[in-house]
């Protein structure tokens, strides 16, 4: 357990009246442990703020992160959300136009690493760390910050993972300030006027992005020495001083992105990465081929893209995902790349005919969950010496110490009616099941062997009766239903909770297949980001199975989705995903509540009190050029608390 640092400590609590709502941290994910003013002590960065190291050679990724961080808070143009849209921090007197100076300055972040390393030279890279085993993620992440009001700032951490943690924590504290009252937004309906990329005069809303030319890559920003080159805001924290402390509580904080059923280039990529980072999401589950498409190019197998591919452009080398994966590192993000099998691989049979089953045999609707239909024939021991290889060649190309075989899904028709399965059944005497099972068990038996653990979706752990090819360490993706993730940690696997009911950011979009009056997507209704922030990860979990609860993902399917809105469908509602499953639950310790209400512990965590922190993070969002779509008017953002912006409806009657 993290022990607080601080003789006194803000908790997770229900604020009471009298408590201005401005006083309240809108990080996202919110620390569980910190201490900062009361809103009427500012700071500002100087125009000489730097960030450096103390003491021991940092990693070139963490210099990286320091000199991404200073052009970031540079070039920030996210203004505080409240009707005076932080001004009310520098107001003289009752005056709201009359706005006074910057009493306290910050020149200098400092970051501690706090090992006792032997060997300066060696210290693990926040990559290093990213790529490490799950269980040790959340000590590697941990760290804790501290902005005093007369002298530098720091950040202290084990890792340079947790450095970079906490640089993400730090800039999320600051805000931008215009000073030229002709330009700034003192009320919710001002604007903030730039050039665009013709070099005319565009109105934009407050919040919106700094880069309109350029909405799919992030901006660099200016040089940080040079402070503000209009000469027309300041970039403040608004309530320090500020003590943190702060470790997540599951090191398993996922997206799932699935790039089989539509493409995605490798910038919408990396920007979705970037996005992930800035809400200290840690793994991308990586759908990368299914029956629609095969983008993987392999050097083992190159026919495999050449003819399962939209386009020769639409592919993703064996470079671009090393690349992909050297990016998501650095940013303390691990690529669990997925390839689903044996079911989910009809795309497989214009290279390999012989290995797979009811290609696009009709109806499909028999065959298949969905179109095409087509799955590889496991009983076949060519088949599977096939799936062997290119399991491990896909492997072979990744990182983490993690790798998705899929297996959900299976049809049994597609089986039992194909000419060579049903021979094998017949001759050996031995079910489909027990097919499945020597499939599995050689298929992952590879993976293993090239230090790799699986991961698979719970059908395996639930449909096929024992599987006693499942490894004790297998972790298993629970998606059909929430209430299913008891029945698989009975049998004690470690458990991702990823359930349709909660967490698919595709359910409510609509039905996609050509039908008449067909409306209605299978998961509906849409998830919203209030549904997915009341999940509890234990519930009907014992208390000597909590250890096998790894985290959470949110999936996003693909079938209706592609880069066009890729942006408006994950964010923001995935941030609340990363809060749920980084801050964990709500601690009973704490200022008391308001008279007649129980102190809150435990889930679910509460929604209204995440408000003002979504927004906060929704706003910052589209300050980097990201398209994440609004939660609620601009008035009631601009509101926090109030009874218009959010209102529980249990206390309605």
């Amino acid at each position: 357990m993290l022990i607080p640092l601080f003789s006194t400590v803000f908790l997770i609590w229900s604020a009471p009246d009298s408590v201005p709502a401005r006083t309240q941290l809108r990080v996202l994910p919110l620390p569980p442990y910190f201490v900062n003013g009361e809103g009427k002590t500012p700071i500002c960065l100087a125009h000489d703020f730097s960030i450096h190291v103390d003491g021991v050679p940092a990693p070139d990724d963490l210099v990286a992160a320091m000199r991404r961080t200073e052009k970031s808070m540079s070039s920030m143009r996210h203004r505080y959300l409240s009707v005076q849209r932080g001004r009310e921090f520098f107001s003289k007197g009752n005056s709201t136009d009359d706005v006074a100076g910057c009493r306290y300055e910050l020149h200098s972040l400092v970051l501690y690493l706090t090992d006792n390393m032997e060997d300066t030279k060696s210290v693990p890279s926040i990559f290093d760390s990213a790529v490490s085993p799950v269980e040790n993620r959340p000590e590697l992440e941990t760290y804790s910050l501290a902005i005093p009001l007369r002298e530098p700032a720091h950040i202290k951490a084990k890792t340079a993972l947790g450095l970079f943690r906490g640089l993400t924590t730090f800039e999320q504290l600051f805000y931008h300030l215009p000073l030229d009252s002709s330009k700034s937004a003192l009320g919710e309906q001002s604007i903030l006027s730039r050039p665009d990329s013709l070099g005319q005069s565009e109105q934009l809303p407050l919040g919106s992005g700094r880069d309109s030319a350029k909405q799919s890559t992030f901006r660099e920003g200016q040089d940080p020495a040079a402070g503000d080159t209009e000469g027309t805001g300041r970039i403040f924290a608004p309530l320090a001083p500020y003590e943190i402390e702060d470790k997540p509580s599951f090191g398993w904080r996922a997206v799932l992105l699935d790039t089989s059923r539509n493409y995605f280039g490798i910038p919408s990529i990396l920007k979705m990465l970037d996005t992930m980072a800035l809400v200290k999401l840690n793994v991308f589950h990586w759908h990368i081929t299914d029956s629609n498409s095969w983008p993987l190019d392999l050097s083992a197998f190159p026919e495999l893209a050449a003819n399962g591919a939209y386009s020769p452009q639409e592919t993703y080398n064996e470079a671009d995902v090393k690349s992909i994966i050297r990016y998501a590192g650095e940013r303390g993000i691990d690529v669990v790349m997925e390839i689903d099998t044996p079911g989910h691989t009809a795309i497989i049979a214009p290279s390999y005919p012989a290995h797979i089953a009811c290609y696009e045999k009709s109806p499909w609707t028999r065959f298949a969950h969905q179109p095409p239909p087509g799955q590889l024939r496991f009983t076949e021991p060519a088949t599977i010496a096939f799936t062997s290889r290119l399991l491990s060649a896909a492997a072979g190309v990744t990182s983490s110490p993690y790798f998705g075989t899929g297996g959900d899904e299976i049809n049994l028709k597609c089986m039992l009616e194909d000419g060579p399965t049903s021979r094998w059944l017949e001759s050996s005497g031995r079910t489909l099941d027990d097919a499945l099972d020597d499939f599995t068990g050689r298929t992952h038996a590879t993976l293993i062997s090239g230090g790799k653990t699986p991961v698979v979706w719970q059908e395996m752990a639930l449909d096929h009766g024992a599987m006693s090819s499942l490894s004790p360490q297998t972790i298993v993706d629970i998606w059909v239903n929430s209430a299913d993730a008891r029945r698989v940690l009975d049998k004690g696997y470690r458990i991702v909770h990823a359930a349709a009911d909660y967490f698919y950011l595709d359910c409510g979009q609509g039905g996609w297949l050509g039908q008449e009056g067909g409306g209605n997507s299978w998961c509906d209704p849409f998830k919203t980001w209030q549904r997915m922030y009341s999940f509890d990860p234990y519930k009907d979990v014992a208390e000597d199975q909590k250890k096998l609860v790894l985290g959470g993902q949110a999936s996003l399917w693909a079938e209706q989705t592609d880069e066009a809105n890729l942006e408006t469908v994950m964010w923001p509602r995935a941030a609340a995903v990363a809060e749920l499953f980084w801050s964990g639950p709500n601690v009973p310790e704490g200022p008391p509540p308001p008279k007649g209400q129980l102190p809150r512990s435990g889930y679910p965590r509460s929604s209204i009190e995440a408000f003002p922190r979504m927004h906060d993070v929704r706003y910052r969002m589209v300050d980097r050029g990201v398209r994440a779509v609004p939660l609620q008017p601009h008035w009631c953002a601009i509101r926090p608390g109030t009874e218009s912006g959010t209102h529980r409806t249990t206390d309605s009657n």
